[in-house]
């Protein structure tokens, strides 16, 4: 075919337009961010919150057939919604004491004193520490050699967690713990206010109970919720009123799909009051490869403290990741939210969790809801012992417009549950929800779930 410029300017105006329309489409649907990242071979991942910003700290997994760990360096991303990620920074092992090498395992972070410190494994060899200004670097070696040098103490010094308490005291703990070899075990040290040198001997961290968890893996990680310590080497945990320690072995966090089992390694994590999982998964099979991709999940605590990754969102919503939803789901759990306010995330009488502890300008906010357009109202499953309370539903923010509001009733009881239709205006071109709360009590409502419907209806209780 022979095209003059004329009709290659026209063809290329075409091709224009149906890519554009094309990415337009792709914009309306939900994007799929289970794994965080695809095709990068995320693994060790560690969210850090730092200035009300998610940062995401990895290794790299380079060959998805590799019978071996070729991990050749470490990389540093962020995210404003948990959603969509940007590459910041690349870390190559040349530029610290390491020199070339494919032995980039686990990292962490942390922040102090105005500076950020990126902390990373030398294989299963050593640990060193790199500092810089911003949480994305530049970073630099900040000794010039081990910070945990291979000798410090019985066991491997590598795979590091970082965790600064309540009253600014900060801490590093590492190594590799078998329940059934005296010689390994995990370790812990006190750091000095400069991050980058000990403030004591390291200690042996003490494990006990009988629960099947925690009985050998590497890469502890610590994090602290409502006073307690948490240990964790995959999503298997433990749990502690003293950081040192004894941790009493309490369970597994998800139920072993989608590798959430002791090599599940990553971090538990908080960000605008709510808790969150991401982990790693060999998710081609060990067997094939020592490749991972990382996943994240909505985290919920139990009144006794264990920890729940949220394994009915992934069965349902796996490749959705968290915070996008869809106006078709058959129902929208309440503590599936992105940013809350004035509420409780607790346990449900009729199973699961729900949204309890609800006051006078409460709020939940969930972003990205997609196939709104047709619907016309919410249903929302409560349970009230007060009358006079209202559910308000805005676009974007509290002060955003106005999609609706309902006025809830009592239900008799907190184990009681009605479902209450609120009908919805001008909506059409609403991306994000605000549902917000009005009364005069400190436990207005408990929200169980929501889901949207095509039709209005003025009574739909059962």
């Amino acid at each position: 075919m022979n095209l003059n410029k004329h009709h290659l300017t026209f063809l290329v105006l075409i091709l224009c337009f149906n890519t554009t329309s094309v990415l337009a489409q792709k914009s309306n649907k939900i994007k799929v961010n289970n794994p965080i990242v695809a095709d990068v071979g995320m693994a060790d991942p560690h969210i850090r919150i730092f200035n009300g910003k998610p940062y995401l700290y990895a290794t790299r997994d380079e060959d998805k057939t590799a019978q071996t760990f070729v991990m050749p360096d470490w990389r540093i991303w962020s995210s404003d919604d948990l959603v969509n990620w940007t590459l910041e920074t690349i870390i190559d092992p040349t530029e610290t004491y390491m020199g070339a090498s494919k032995r980039c395992w686990a990292p962490d972070a942390e922040y102090k004193n105005g500076k950020y410190y990126f902390y990373f494994s030398n294989g299963n060899t050593d640990t060193g520490v790199m500092v810089g200004d911003t949480p994305i670097g530049p970073f630099k070696d900040a000794l010039g050699k081990p910070m945990l040098p291979e000798d410090l103490t019985p066991v491997k010094e590598y795979d590091p967690t970082i965790l600064t308490d309540d009253d600014g005291t900060s801490y590093i703990a590492f190594g590799h713990h078998r329940s059934a070899e005296a010689e390994l075990y995990f370790v812990i040290a006190k750091l000095n206010e400069d991050m980058i040198s000990l403030a004591e001997t390291p200690k042996e961290i003490l494990i006990t109970g009988d629960v099947d968890v925690l009985g050998g893996n590497d890469k502890p990680t610590l994090h602290k919720h409502n006073g307690k310590y948490y240990l964790s080497a995959g999503s298997h945990y433990a749990i502690s009123d003293n950081i040192y320690g004894p941790y009493v072995k309490t369970g597994n966090s998800g139920n072993g799909e989608y590798g959430l089992d002791s090599r599940a390694h990553g971090n538990y994590f908080d960000w605008n009051n709510q808790s969150f999982h991401t982990w790693c998964h060999f998710h081609l099979g060990k067997d094939v490869g020592r490749y991972r991709e990382s996943y994240i999940a909505y985290l919920h605590y139990k009144d006794n403290g264990e920890m729940v990754t949220d394994v009915n969102f992934l069965d349902q919503h796996f490749a959705t990741g968290v915070g996008q939803y869809s106006a078709n789901w058959p129902k929208i759990e309440a503590e599936w939210y992105m940013k809350a306010d004035k509420v409780v995330k607790k346990e449900s009488p009729n199973g699961g969790f729900e949204i309890q502890s609800i006051q006078n300008g409460a709020s939940l906010y969930f972003p990205n809801m997609y196939d709104l357009k047709r619907q016309k109202s919410i249903n929302f499953h409560y349970s009230s012992i007060h009358d006079g309370g209202t559910i308000e539903v805005r676009a974007d923010n509290e002060n955003g417009q106005l999609l609706g509001a309902v006025n809830i009733e009592n239900t008799g009881s907190w184990d009681t549950y009605k479902n209450i239709n609120l009908k919805l205006k001008k909506h059409k071109k609403v991306k994000n929800l605000y549902i917000s709360f009005k009364g005069n009590t400190e436990d207005i409502l408990h929200l169980d779930w929501f889901a949207f419907d095509k039709t209005f209806r003025l009574d739909i209780n059962f």
